[in-house]
């Protein structure tokens, strides 16, 4: 079975002079394979999947996919030519049931579907499924783009819970917690998070786990997540969706949650006998610290800064040149203040920052521009080789900035920032709304641009997986949030242990995949461990 996908938005035949329709060899045999009217329309049940037509397009409109011939059920499509989703996620009460796999191939469309968001004819559907979907129940959904919340109308005990103030105006991490803890506040049945980490820092993540799992523990859950160790730690079991970006996406059979995230990984799911990419996934050990002897990119002295009632100092260091320097910390504890005040968007009130030439993502980002992606990109080769190609920008491009998804905005920005000439560039989470393939394609691109040019790399993110692989050394933040931070430079492990280590919690890495996994609190792993003070265990 083939699809033929096309995206009405690129279309543009009167441009074209209607070329796909002109080189279909079934239309050239005199069938109606390829007809146009306003736009493009292809009878694939005619569509012998050469992909002459995907090729010719000038705008990069059709997509011509060939199926695995067990694709499953058709569960829904949003209309000819457009994304197919086959098969659905079943809630099992008293488990929670993660969904993993690339943005763009249909979680939360499935989300959208259970929670009555998507109408669909039920009819045709398995027998499980098709029962499940005729009960009638309550559901409570948190969507991946975050609502504002009246915190009055949340359940009291959670607000305090979550140390959630009420006040004018909400960083992206509180507005989380407030959406979450309007999902928690309702009684339902079936309970509904899209991407439930975004924004959180690690403590917070599990927080929120352990608080899903209290409330919850009898209910009916489902959650979509990219952090995969918040996705194992609150999964019991997962599905994968595999299939092509845009095109359709197809839900797995239903595994236990480790064996369900390293097959993931690993890249082969043995249920559907389906391989989902080239080569697997693996995580390796952090990397070796920078010796003294490197040449210094830049230097800060003694920094100090006070907002309102937080007060900030970081301690004299310096950033080499080809280093990545990761930081990481709680949030609310000056990491976003220290990489304005590098990036001279504000003053130190003491201390200094050697002034370099800086290029800045922010950790907030607003689809603000009314423009095609194409018209803000440069269009040099080596932009295209080094930033565009390995980000896989190209079908971004006839795209408008204000209708990008959350991943294919946070996409851009990054390539917006690292194409401009710069001795110091920071960047600010840029795994929020990333896919996992996405975050280990982005440590890959900023080790090899970082080892081909005299730079120098700042990252601020709550993945740990990320954080590990990328950083030569860390800034490490401590003190009390919203009160006090401190920061200095540290080995990269010291980092991560210390932090896990001021919230208690315990990790170890998988055998298989070397993946960080989140040690149940107090198992007999978890007390070893802290007995040993090795909070991650290598």
């Amino acid at each position: 079975m083939r699809l033929a996908v096309i995206d009405e938005k690129k279309c543009e035949p009167k441009k074209c002079g209607k070329l796909c329709a002109k080189v279909c060899p079934r239309n050239k045999l005199g069938e109606e394979c390829i007809v146009i009217n306003e736009k493009a329309k292809i009878n694939e049940n005619l569509c012998v999947g050469c992909g002459i037509c995907s090729n010719r397009c000038p705008f990069g409109a059709i997509k011509i996919i060939n199926t695995p011939e067990r694709i499953g059920t058709l569960t829904y499509r949003y209309g000819e030519n457009k994304f197919a989703l086959y098969n659905m996620p079943v809630p099992e009460k008293g488990n929670i049931i993660g969904l993993i796999g690339r943005n763009g191939i249909g979680k939360s469309t499935a989300i959208k579907i259970l929670a009555g968001e998507i109408k669909i004819d039920i009819e045709n559907l398995p027998t499980l499924l098709k029962v499940y979907l005729k009960k009638q129940k309550t559901i409570s959904y948190k969507p991946q783009v975050l609502n504002e919340v009246n915190i009055d109308e949340l359940d009291k005990e959670l607000v305090k819970e979550l140390n959630i103030e009420k006040k004018d105006s909400y960083s992206g991490g509180e507005l989380q917690k407030l959406n979450i803890a309007l999902c928690l506040s309702k009684d339902a049945d079936l309970y509904l998070l899209d991407e439930p980490s975004s924004y959180l820092d690690i403590s917070e993540r599990l927080k929120i786990a352990n608080l899903i799992r209290k409330r919850l523990k009898d209910k009916e859950v489902i959650t979509v997540e990219h952090d995969l160790a918040m996705l194992d730690y609150l999964s019991d079991k997962i599905y994968s969706l595999y299939g092509a970006q845009g095109v359709y996406g197809v839900v797995s059979s239903l595994y236990f949650s480790l064996r369900g995230i390293n097959s993931y990984l690993d890249g082969y799911l043995p249920a559907e006998n389906v391989r989902l990419r080239r080569e697997g996934i693996k995580f390796n050990l952090t990397k070796a610290d920078k010796i003294s002897e490197k040449e210094i990119k830049t230097s800060f002295t003694n920094i100090e800064k006070k907002l309102g009632e937080f007060q900030l100092n970081i301690k004299e260091g310096e950033i080499y040149n080809k280093e990545i320097l990761g930081i990481l910390g709680p949030n609310s504890i000056g990491k976003t203040t220290f990489m304005e005040l590098l990036a001279n968007k504000m003053k130190p009130d003491k201390g200094k920052a050697d002034k370099v030439k800086i290029s800045y993502k922010p950790q907030y980002l607003y689809a603000d521009m009314d423009k095609m992606v194409k018209y803000v990109l440069p269009k040099s080769k080596n932009f295209k080789e080094q930033i565009a190609y390995p980000l896989q920008l190209q079908p971004l491009y006839d795209k408008n900035i204000k209708n990008l998804s959350g991943g294919e905005l946070q996409t851009l920005a990054i390539a917006l920032c690292l194409s401009k000439e710069a001795d110091l560039y920071l960047l600010d989470e840029p795994s929020a709304f990333l896919d996992t393939e996405n975050r280990l394609q982005l440590t890959k691109i900023l080790g090899r641009i970082v080892e081909n040019n005299n730079i120098s790399i700042v990252v601020v993110d709550h993945d740990l997986h990320l954080v590990s692989q990328l950083s030569d050394r860390i800034l490490f933040f401590q003190g009390t949030p919203k009160k006090e931070g401190r920061a200095e430079l540290i080995k990269t492990y010291n980092a991560i242990n210390n932090f896990l280590k001021n919230f208690k919690i315990t990790f170890r890495r998988d055998q298989d995949t070397g993946r960080f996994k989140a040690n149940k609190p107090d198992s007999q792993l978890d007390k070893e461990q802290k007995k040993k003070e090795k909070y991650i265990k290598l």
